[in-house]
């Protein structure tokens, strides 16, 4: 077999960060990077170190060059670690999720349960299945869990809900898994609609989950659609704060 294509190789740029770091460090990877920034909680890490990472493809050199010298820079003088760099080969994107995704116990009844394993749920959980993939929300970061324990809190039978930037699915998922009457998902990321599609089959909710490529509101990507449904009981943002102050006006407008 010969060399992969550089096409399909991507490289996989990391820091660990104290916690206070996070939001600037994020910001920064989602501004040069593919998909944004993925952010890792380690659970069971006595130092509480968050890994922030982000991807480029293995050909733009000049948009690495400069993130490394920029968080390089920032390094400095704030608490995060110099960037270690790896390439990726495509059978290592699904892999490279493994090391840290355990099941999770989130809320009072809510669990994540990654695909590679196996989990025999206890009376009155509820189960969302999976597998993350290239995209953001595994539930390990601290926003996910807040968002799923909100669910819990909030959400009633029969809500019709939207999920702005939904990434891996989880919170969509996890939304008709409880309840909810019809889901829509959206995504600015082609590669995130691709993985939440398959992660609601997985979960067998594809009757009530509908996943697309979309946003709200105005600015964005010009060839992303713009989602203008509006009258939802529940309104999802599991996204950076400046996107969301970006996108305010439009997640007013569709939640009723």
């Amino acid at each position: 077999m010969g060399a992969p294509s550089t096409e399909s190789r991507w490289v996989e740029i990391s820091v660990d960060a104290k916690r206070e770091a996070v939001d600037d460090l994020a910001a920064l990877l989602d501004r040069y990077c593919t998909g944004g920034a993925v952010v890792e909680d380690l659970p069971g890490d006595a130092a509480q170190r968050t890994i922030v990472k982000g991807f480029l493809p293995v050909w733009d050199e000049d948009t690495r060059c400069k993130l490394e010298t920029a968080l390089l820079l920032l390094s400095r003088v704030a608490p995060i670690s110099e960037p270690r760099t790896r390439v990726l080969e495509p059978q290592d994107w699904a892999e490279s999720w493994k090391a840290f995704f355990p099941p999770q116990h989130i809320g009072r009844h809510t669990v994540i349960v990654p695909t590679w394993h196996h989990y025999g749920p206890a009376p009155g959980e509820v189960i969302v299945r999976l597998d993350p993939g290239m995209a953001f929300g595994t539930g390990l970061h601290a926003s996910t869990r807040l968002c799923l324990a909100a669910i819990e809190r909030h959400l009633r039978p029969g809500t019709r809900v939207l999920d702005v930037g939904t990434g891996s699915g989880i919170l969509a998922i996890a939304a008709a898994l409880q309840g909810a009457s019809a889901v829509d998902a959206i995504d600015v990321d082609p590669v995130a609609t691709r993985v939440a599609t398959d992660n609601v089959a997985l979960n067998g909710v594809d009757d009530r989950v509908r996943v697309a490529l979309g946003t709200v509101g105005g600015g964005g990507h010009p060839l992303v659609p713009r989602h203008s449904e509006t009258g939802y009981d529940l309104v999802l943002a599991n996204i950076l704060a400046e996107v969301i102050v970006e996108l305010a006006a439009g997640l007013a407008a569709a939640t009723r």
